[in-house]
């Protein structure tokens, strides 16, 4: 259409004896603006890892310079703040993940909607959290820590990075599904929980499994359940929470994806959610997301969205039942 629209431009400035203006293409190959993909923790991270890992990879694809900026605090919501509080041009994304739903449900202070306030562009991963215990504990697997949790509520203790984090909200529907009562020791960050974990403070905690596996492969932790879809391939002996007697298939993998601004133009999102469906499905990607821990799980925008929303129903549930609110 374009160039029709060109040619016929073209012909009628030769007619005229005057130079002919160059045709527009669509606004995502003429922008030379660098885009920005936003992500609310700090450099390092993995959140941080996994934004570097496929910015470069929609750069090449869409053909404009992508650049990560972390903004951090309130647990990635400053990010997101900034996303909608921004312009819907298409020169900024944000890259989150569960803290982009569940965070909002738990502080109304946020004061964002994903469901309004963004489009889901793609997703990007999946990974699992992982229920730890240290190496020397008595508790073998997973049954026996949740049968001495039975016996005696709230003697277990597990250690999460906060209120309202996913770790915490995996560790109070395991205490609702099984029926026992797990005490959760919310702390400032993950570094804190794995030093107590490791100095025999903690009977419990609930770790990425990126965190988790190079502790277990140093023998400093067991791992006893994993909470994603299937087993890690990174740890195939370690089982799934589905797997454990009394937790009725449940699984809570951790996730991210990318968002923009809602209305931003469809042909900016579809261009940016083919190049993130094209990066995750080379070799190479899929490698790199390996080796931090992740597994290469593209989901297009429509299929994407109606993830986000069931996982949505499920941290609503757990946070609602459980009264979970964060400041």
């Amino acid at each position: 259409m374009f160039h029709k629209i060109g040619n016929a431009l073209a012909g009628l400035a030769l007619a005229l004896g005057v130079a002919a203006p160059v045709a527009a293409p669509i606004a995502l190959a003429q922008s030379g603006a660098p885009l920005t993909l936003l992500v609310g923790y700090s450099a390092g991270g993995s959140a941080d890892l996994a934004a570097r890992i496929i910015a470069p990879e929609i750069s090449s694809r869409i053909g404009r310079t992508v650049i990560v900026e972390n903004a951090t605090g309130a647990s990635g919501m400053i990010a997101l703040q900034k996303l909608v509080n921004g312009a819907s041009d298409g020169n900024t994304l944000y890259y989150g993940g569960f803290d982009t739903v569940a965070v909002p449900m738990t502080n109304a202070k946020v004061g964002v909607n994903w469901a309004t306030d963004t489009i889901a562009v793609g997703r990007t991963t999946t990974t699992s959290m992982a229920v730890v215990v240290p190496a020397q504990s008595e508790y073998q697997d997973m049954a026996a820590l949740l049968a001495a949790a039975k016996a005696a509520p709230e003697s277990i203790s597990y250690g999460s990075p906060g209120i309202g984090s996913a770790q915490h909200l995996l560790g109070e529907i395991i205490s609702q599904r099984v029926g026992v009562k797990l005490l959760h020791a919310p702390y400032r960050g993950g570094a804190q929980v794995t030093n107590d974990l490791l100095a025999g403070v903690l009977n419990s905690a609930v770790l990425t499994l990126s965190t988790a596996l190079p502790l277990a492969k140093e023998n400093k932790i067991r791992i006893l359940a994993v909470s994603g879809n299937e087993r890690a391939p990174q740890a195939p002996e370690v089982p799934t929470l589905a797997e454990i007697p009394g937790m009725d298939g449940l699984a809570l993998p951790l996730w991210q994806g990318i968002f923009a601004k809602a209305g931003a133009q469809a042909d900016f999102i579809a261009a940016v959610d083919k190049a993130i469906s094209d990066a995750l499905a080379t070799p190479d990607v899929q490698k790199r997301y390996a080796e931090v821990g992740f597994l290469a799980a593209p989901l297009s925008a429509s299929a994407f969205k109606d993830f986000v929303v069931q996982q949505g129903t499920v941290y609503k549930g757990v946070i609602e039942s459980a009264k979970i609110v964060a400041e």
